[in-house]
C-alpha cells in the first residue's frame, strides 16, 4: 500500500481505525488518505473546505471517498419533519446526514479534479471515476437503513473488513457501480500517466494543483527543511540524559542536522566537542555549516546577556578521520610516511600512529587540555573500521563521563571490510531509530525502492516530487551527450544554479565514462579536493558523497554488474547516489 496520509492517533472513531488497519493490507497499487481536509474553490465561485475520512485511489479503478460511522446506525422517515431521521445507537444525529456528508462532495470534488488531471500536451482531461460509500465497522448487516436512504453497495460492514481479498474486491465493486445516468454502466475511468498521476496526488496530498517545477522547489522547502527538524529536535532532547547513544538513522532522516544540534546543545554546557567523520566532503560541510550556526548562536546569546556578561561557549572541532589523525601525528611528532601504498597508509600506518600520537600527548597536562574532549560525536559511523572508532573515543578527557553519538546507517555500508558498527562499544550503547527520511520526494523513494529493495519510508507531509527520469545507453561514451543534455534541461525548466545541480557517479573518477569530460561548467571532485567546489556542477563517486545532497542530482555510470556477488554492494551505491537528490533525480543507465 501507499499510506500517503495515515491516521490521525488522536481519532476517536473505531470505523477509522477499522478501515485504516484493513486499507493497511492492501498492495501498492492503492494509495490511501485518511483524515485529510479538502480545500479548493468550484466553478460557481464557491469554495469547498471538507475533512474526508478517507480516500482511497487506484489508478485502474479510479478514486472512492469514504465516511466512517462507528456504533449501530440506523435511519426513519419523519412523516412531521417530511424528513429522514438519522440515529447512532437510538441518538439522533444532528448535522449532515452519513450519506450527505460524503455524496455532496463527489459532484463538486469531481468537476474540480478536471483541472487537476490533465492529458500530456492538451487542456483536455483523463476520464477519473470518483465514488463514494458509508463504512460502518460495528454492523454486520443493514438492518434498521432501508434500501431508499442507502444501498448495501454503497456500504461496506463488519464482514467487509475482515479479509484483505473480499475488503479489495468490495472496494472495487463499489468503485465500478453502475450508473442510472450513464444508462445502467459504470463511470469511466482511464489510468492516469505518470504527470497526471502527480498532479493527482500532489493535491491530495495537501499541495494544492500541481506547481511549476521552479515554483515546486520554493514551495517545497519548509516540507524539507522545517517540519521534521521539530521532530529531530525532540528526538535530541530525550537522548541528552544518556552519556553513551548510537543513533541509527535511514537516507535523509536528518542525521548530519541532528550532529550539529547535539554539538551546539554541548557546547553552549560548556563542553569540548569533537566531530569526526570517514569524508573529507562531508567534514567540509559540516565546518562551514557548525561555524555558522554557532556564529548566529552566539549573537543572540551575546544580546539577550550583553550586561551580565553571558557564558562560555565549548570549542567545536571537525575533521574527518584522516585529518585527525594528521593533526595529532605532528602533535606528537611521530615520522609517519606515505611510501607510495595509499591503503596502507591511510587504512592501518596512520590510524595506528594516530593511537600512539594520544598516548604521548594525554601526558603533557596542557596538550591534553588542547587535544582532548568531553565529548565526541561520530557522523556517518558505518564507514569506519572497528579500532578506528576505539580511537576515535579515546579522544575523551574522562572516559567515565564523556559523552558518545555514534550515527550510521548500516544500508549505507560501502567499505564491506569495516566493521565499526559491530565495535563492542557500540554495541553496548542504547540505540535510537529514525526510520523516516524527509529529504527526498516520495517519487525518488519509489525508484529507489523498485531498483534496490530498500524501502525508505518519508512523512507524510513529503511532497510527491516529479517522476524520475530515466535515459539509456548502449556506449558509455554516449553518456557525455546525455549528461550535457540532462544539466541543459534541467537549468532550463528550473532555473537552478550550477551549485543546484549534483552528478553522482557509480564509479571513480579513473573507471568513469566522465573522466575526460571537456567543459568548464563541470569539474571531477576527486580524491584530494577537500570541499565542495562552488559555482560549478561537481561531479563525485557515491563513496565520496555520502551524507551530502542537492536539489538535483544526475546519476550516472548505472550498470548492474553481471557477477551476482557484486550486485548487493551495488545496490548499496545506486542507494546512496539516487537518495542525494533532494527534489529531482535523473538517470543516466545502460540499456
Amino acid at each position: 500500500m501507499n499510506i500517503q496520509i495515515a491516521i490521525n492517533p488522536e481519532s476517536e472513531s473505531r470505523a477509522e481505525h477499522d478501515l485504516f488497519r484493513m486499507a493497511c493490507k492492501l498492495d501498492d497499487n492503492w494509495y490511501i488518505w485518511m483524515n485529510r481536509k479538502l480545500g479548493f474553490e468550484t466553478d460557481d465561485d464557491g469554495s469547498v473546505n471538507r475533512e474526508v475520512d478517507c480516500i482511497l485511489y487506484h489508478r485502474e479503478h479510479g478514486m472512492l471517498v469514504i465516511e466512517c460511522k462507528s456504533n449501530r446506525i440506523s435511519a426513519e422517515y419523519d412523516e412531521k419533519k417530511k424528513a429522514t431521521v438519522w440515529k447512532r445507537a437510538g441518538e439522533v444525529i444532528t448535522g449532515r446526514d452519513p450519506v450527505d456528508q460524503v455524496s455532496s462532495l463527489i459532484g463538486p470534488l469531481h468537476d474540480y479534479l478536471k483541472q487537476v488531471v490533465k492529458r500530456p500536451g492538451s487542456q483536455r482531461t483523463y476520464p477519473l471515476r470518483v465514488q463514494w460509500a458509508v463504512c460502518f465497522s460495528d454492523m454486520d448487516s443493514m438492518e434498521g437503513l432501508p434500501s431508499l436512504v442507502l444501498s448495501r453497495r454503497r456500504t461496506l460492514l463488519r464482514p467487509d473488513l475482515l479479509d484483505v481479498k473480499k475488503f479489495e474486491n468490495r472496494l472495487i465493486d463499489i468503485l465500478q457501480t453502475k450508473e442510472a445516468s450513464r444508462n445502467n454502466k459504470p463511470f469511466p475511468n482511464e489510468r492516469l500517466d505518470d504527470e497526471a498521476l502527480f498532479s493527482l496526488l500532489n493535491f491530495l496530498d495537501g499541495s494544492g494543483m500541481r506547481y511549476s517545477e521552479s515554483e515546486m522547489f520554493k514551495e517545497a522547502d519548509d516540507v524539507f527543511q522545517v517540519k521534521p527538524t521539530d521532530i529531530q529536535q525532540m528526538l535530541m532532547d530525550s537522548i541528552s540524559r544518556n552519556r553513551r547513544m548510537k543513533i541509527e538513522g535511514v537516507a535523509g532522516s536528518g542525521k548530519s542536522r541532528m550532529v550539529e544540534w547535539e554539538a551546539l546543545h554541548l557546547s553552549k554546557m560548556g563542553k569540548n566537542v569533537a566531530i569526526v567523520c570517514y569524508n573529507d566532503l562531508l567534514a567540509d560541510e559540516l565546518k562551514n555549516s557548525m561555524k555558522e550556526t554557532l556564529e548566529k548562536d552566539r549573537s543572540v546569546v551575546a544580546e539577550t546577556y550583553k550586561e551580565d556578561g553571558g557564558f562560555s561557549y565549548g570549542r567545536i572541532d571537525v575533521h574527518a578521520y584522516s585529518e585527525w589523525c594528521k593533526t595529532y601525528v605532528k602533535a606528537a611528532k611521530l615520522d609517519v610516511t606515505n611510501k607510495g601504498d595509499a591503503s596502507e597508509y591511510y587504512d592501518h600506518l596512520l590510524p595506528a600512529a594516530f593511537c600512539k600520537a594520544q598516548k604521548i600527548l594525554a601526558k603533557d597536562k596542557k596538550k591534553r587540555e588542547q587535544y582532548f574532549y568531553d565529548a565526541v560525536i561520530i557522523d556517518e559511523g558505518q564507514d569506519l573500521s572497528s579500532d578506528w572508532v576505539d580511537s576515535i573515543i579515546a579522544l575523551l578527557k574522562n572516559d567515565e563521563r564523556g559523552i558518545v553519538r555514534f550515527f550510521y546507517d548500516p544500508a549505507q555500508r560501502l567499505y564491506g571490510k569495516r566493521n565499526g558498527i559491530e565495535n563492542a562499544q557500540i554495541a553496548a550503547m542504547p540505540v535510537l531509530v529514525l526510520n523516516r527520511t524527509y529529504r527526498n520526494t516520495k517519487s525518488i523513494l519509489k525508484w529507489v525502492f523498485k531498483n534496490t529493495g530498500f524501502r525508505l519510508e518519508p512523512y507524510n507531509n513529503a511532497a510527491a516530487g516529479n517522476s524520475v527520469k530515466e535515459k539509456y545507453y548502449t556506449d558509455p561514451a554516449e553518456q557525455v551527450d546525455l549528461l550535457l543534455a540532462s544539466y541543459k534541461e534541467l537549468i532550463a525548466k528550473n532555473k537552478l544554479s550550477p551549485e543546484d545541480v549534483l552528478v553522482v557517479s557509480m564509479r571513480s573518477q579513473g573507471s568513469s565514462a566522465l573522466k575526460d569530460l571537456k567543459d568548464d561548467r563541470f569539474i571531477w571532485n576527486g580524491v584530494g579536493n577537500k570541499r565542495i567546489v562552488k559555482d560549478k556542477v561537481n561531479i563525485v563517486s557515491a563513496h565520496r558523497i555520502k551524507g551530502l545532497d542537492a536539489a538535483a542530482v544526475i546519476l550516472v555510470d548505472v550498470e548492474e554488474p553481471k557477477d551476482p556477488a557484486k550486485r548487493e554492494d551495488w545496490k548499496r551505491r545506486l542507494l546512496v547516489g539516487a537518495t542525494r537528490a533532494r527534489k529531482l533525480l535523473t538517470v543516466i543507465r545502460k540499456k
